[in-house]
C-alpha cells in the first residue's frame, strides 16, 4: 500500500476530504518526517471549487496577512485566505480567495 521507506503517520481531513500523510525516513539525518499532498503539483478542490493547500507550502500572489498591518507571509498558513478546520495548528486546509476559486460551470 505505500512505499517500503513510508508508513501512514496520520489521515488529514478538510472540506470534507480525507488526506493521508506518510512518514519517509531519511537515512542521512536518521529521521522520519511528513511527507505531506503537493497540492501545488497536483491540486484538488473543494465541491465548490475552493483549492486545498498545505500551510507550509509558498503563498501566492493573493497572499494576505492573517492579522491586518503585519508583513505579507511567506507561506500558505499564515495567509489570512488560509481556513483551518478543526484546529489553528491544521496542517492541511483550504484557500478561501475567490480569486483562486475553481469555475466548477466549465
Amino acid at each position: 500500500m505505500y512505499p517500503e521507506d513510508q508508513s501512514l503517520f496520520r489521515i488529514f481531513s478538510a472540506g470534507g476530504k480525507k488526506f493521508p500523510v506518510c512518514l519517509a525516513f531519511d537515512a542521512e539525518s536518521g529521521e522520519s518526517y511528513p511527507i505531506y499532498p503537493d497540492f501545488e503539483m497536483t491540486p484538488e478542490y473543494t465541491e465548490d471549487g475552493r483549492p486545498f493547500a498545505t500551510a507550509e507550502q509558498e503563498h501566492c500572489p493573493c497572499a494576505k496577512p492573517a492579522v491586518s498591518g503585519m508583513p505579507t507571509p511567506g507561506d500558505c498558513g499564515g495567509c489570512g485566505w488560509f481556513y483551518r478546520e478543526h484546529t489553528p495548528y491544521d496542517p492541511i486546509g483550504i484557500c478561501t480567495c475567490g480569486s483562486r476559486r475553481r469555475d466548477l460551470n466549465k
